[in-house]
């Protein structure tokens, strides 16, 4: 079972983009990492779990996140210049070789353990 998920935890791949503000991706999951700020001021959003919300308090196209004494705060696109994303892709079709190549191995050596212990088949 650990196997099978170490190998599904390797057909997910990351990777790190630059975007403008007005143009985060609606059909890709990513996260949020930095805001680079029109004036300039860097704010850094790690494990802050900001997220992109079109509407929110009567204020269109902003950025949610918790700062360190977990009280939302709030970043509006129109004072972002950048905004560094990580991009997460998953190979489903290797996901699911992977699996079922694992399984078949498993299946293979339970099937000649068994035979090498003198199990017989019904």
């Amino acid at each position: 079972m650990i196997l099978v998920l170490i190998c599904f935890a390797g057909c997910v791949t990351s990777k790190i983009d630059y975007v403008e503000n007005d143009k985060l991706p609606k059909d890709k999951v990513y996260r949020i990492s930095d805001v680079f700020m029109k004036d300039g001021t860097i704010i850094n959003l790690r494990d802050t779990e900001p997220k992109y919300k079109a509407f929110y308090k009567g204020k269109e196209n902003v950025i949610t996140y918790y700062d360190n004494e977990y009280k939302t705060k709030i970043i509006e696109l129109k004072d972002v210049q950048q905004i560094k994303i990580e991009i997460l892709e998953s190979n489903q079709l290797v996901t699911v070789l992977v699996i079922v190549g694992v399984l078949a191995v498993v299946f293979v050596l339970a099937f000649y353990a068994a035979l090498a212990y003198g199990f017989e088949m019904h």
